[in-house]
């Protein structure tokens, strides 16, 4: 993978302003991806590229989103990370968006391990061709909003792609680098109500730690359930009722997980 341009084109442009220590560490764990994709997740990789051509889909996509985990696991490993999932979730197989929170650039590695879903992505991620490539591979889908016409073809897309699986959205529109849940954007709230299509809510806390210091980390997860828009009369009730949970059910995560970090500290 060369120089990766994720890390040129995309996280060096965001990290403008962070501090040089996160900026390192956010290097260091995507130009990791080149070792582990020819070294402990060449497996997933070859046997991904053979259902590609044999034509099998549904196989390999599995085989690159388990190849994922290996990248989340090297993660845990270099920054001696615990990632704590508070109430075991089952994620829906298929047919939902899956509304999660988004930090920075180090919680996509956490959101492939938890969740192990493909991603409903924005056109940026075309930039870095790598990323891209291992995305589209995984089942994962480029949103582009750019016109009409091109949205009307990806909600078509979308449509499709959920006979089959759910795909992870990030609400928010954007990286926050805040612990705090921002305003959830119109768009994919809209798509959701507008299609029909319920949304499974989960909240992650913790991530913003690798902002201050890069090991010894604690990062929590919590599912929060089904919500469908069929109960809601408007696409703007429903936009406000998803961010008043996800909004109030993180202020409880961050208290779980300061719980947990304390005694982690203290054994």
């Amino acid at each position: 993978m060369a120089k990766i341009p994720v890390v040129d084109n995309l996280i060096e442009k965001n990290l403008h302003g962070l501090s040089v220590h996160y900026g390192r560490l956010v290097m260091k764990v995507y130009l990791r991806i080149t070792l582990l994709v020819f070294g402990k997740a060449s497996p997933y990789l070859i046997r991904g590229l053979y259902h590609s051509i044999s034509g099998n889909k549904e196989k390999r996509i599995k085989e690159f989103l388990e190849g994922t985990k290996i990248w989340a696991e090297d993660v845990k490993k270099i920054t001696k990370t615990n990632v704590l999932v508070f109430n075991q979730f089952t994620v829906p197989e298929k047919g939902h968006m899956i509304f999660l929170n988004h930090v920075n650039e180090m919680d996509f590695p956490y959101d492939c391990y938890v969740i192990r879903k493909p991603f409903l992505a924005n056109q940026v991620i075309k930039k870095a061709w790598f990323a891209y490539w291992w995305m589209t591979a995984m089942g994962s889908q480029v949103f582009d909003n750019s016109k009409a016409m091109s949205i009307a073809v990806s909600v078509k897309n979308l449509i499709e792609g959920l006979k089959t699986t759910s795909y992870i959205v990030y609400p928010e529109g954007k990286n926050t680098y805040s612990e705090e849940i921002q305003p959830l954007k119109k768009g994919m709230v809209k798509i959701a109500f507008d299609q029909k299509i319920p949304v499974f809510v989960a909240i992650k806390s913790g991530v913003t730690t690798y902002q201050e210091y890069q090991k010894g980390n604690v990062v929590g997860y919590l599912g929060l359930g089904i919500h469908h828009p069929n109960d809601f009369s408007s696409w703007e009730e429903f936009q406000n009722h998803l961010y008043q949970v996800m909004h109030s059910k993180k202020l409880e995560l961050d208290g779980m997980l300061e719980v947990e970090r304390n005694k982690l500290q203290t054994t």
